[in-house]
């Protein structure tokens, strides 16, 4: 007990001549640590690690290239992702952006508060008739929303907040198959996208296998691999990877 409470000390007087730059290295690096820990402990390994997220969209999009695929992305910012996917999905492929453009409802982290990633309420300029975007917040966007006819999907995660996060998994739940896509952008904060993923697994009976991540674990893209026996419900588990 001696032991415990005297580094507990140390520790306080380390805060207390610490730069604040130095406390949020610490903090991020942890989360690192988290997800780490969080992907173990679900049964989930990494079969592929690449450097870019870019890669990630890639190996999704080879997969489909030969269907017809519906691409759902919220969290648009500046649109930079969706021309990416843009540009690696069939000419036949739906595009559709969700997002308020006003920024975020709240505070993220510590450097992404209440408003960040505004723009004005201005969706980007993409110059494809195959993108559409829906302005406004997910809550008032997604219950009229209604897809149009496809035989393959992506989903893509970037609302950042768990409260966004959770509310669109819950809302596009009817369309989710085998087969399904889910990309998220921000995997390693672990209170935000991985709990509300956690949560969306426990009660959606439906089961996912990590396909591929980017080596800090960031970026990850998950597939839809079956649904649980009638009458049960997802454990938050995923299946176990060589």
């Amino acid at each position: 007990m001696r032991l415990k409470e005297t580094t507990r000390e140390l520790l306080t007087r380390l805060g207390a001549v610490a730069p604040q730059r130095f406390v949020l290295f610490l903090r991020g690096g942890l989360r690192y640590v988290e997800i780490g820990r969080w992907m173990r402990s679900r049964g989930y390994s990494v079969p592929i690690r690449v450097d870019r997220r870019e890669q990630l969209f890639a190996l999704a999009a080879a997969e489909l290239a030969h269907r017809k695929v519906l691409y759902l992305e919220f969290g648009v910012w500046r649109g930079d992702s969706m021309r990416i996917w843009a540009g690696l999905l069939p000419r036949d492929a739906v595009l559709h952006g969700f997002d308020s453009f006003e920024g975020l409802p709240e505070p993220f982290t510590h450097s992404a508060r209440k408003g960040t990633f505004a723009t004005h309420g201005q969706a980007p300029q993409i110059n494809d008739p195959r993108v559409s975007f829906f302005t406004g917040w997910f809550e008032q966007t997604l219950p009229a929303y209604r897809p149009p006819d496809h035989d393959a999907l992506i989903i893509s995660m970037d609302a950042d907040l768990y409260s966004s996060t959770i509310f669109v998994l819950r809302s596009v739940r009817e369309w989710i198959r085998p087969g399904t896509f889910i990309y998220f952008d921000e995997f390693h904060i672990s209170e935000h996208e991985p709990r509300a993923f956690d949560a969306f697994v426990a009660e959606s009976a439906l089961r996912f296998r990590l396909r591929a991540a980017d080596r800090s674990l960031t970026h990850v893209l998950f597939e839809c691999s079956a649904t649980d026996r009638p009458g049960t419900l997802g454990s938050g588990s995923g299946p176990s990877l060589p």
